[in-house]
């Protein structure tokens, strides 16, 4: 089995993170208020987006290699 890097790891773990609480807002913002999340919504968070995926991956706890 092929270990990736563990920055790499963490990213990836990131990236899945940001996106599922992403989506998850703008389907309950949907919900809520009857109103589409698009623009500024979804705009809000696709610029948000790259910084939390940095926060969390620079900010997990590291694992031995």
């Amino acid at each position: 089995m092929v270990r990736l890097h563990p920055l790499l790891e963490e990213f990836i773990m990131a990236t899945l993170a940001c996106t599922i609480v992403g989506t998850t807002v703008a389907i309950v913002f949907r919900l809520v208020t009857g109103l589409s999340p698009w623009p500024g919504l979804i705009l809000g968070e696709i610029a948000g987006f790259g910084f939390g995926i940095a926060a969390l991956t620079l900010a997990s706890p590291r694992r031995p290699s």
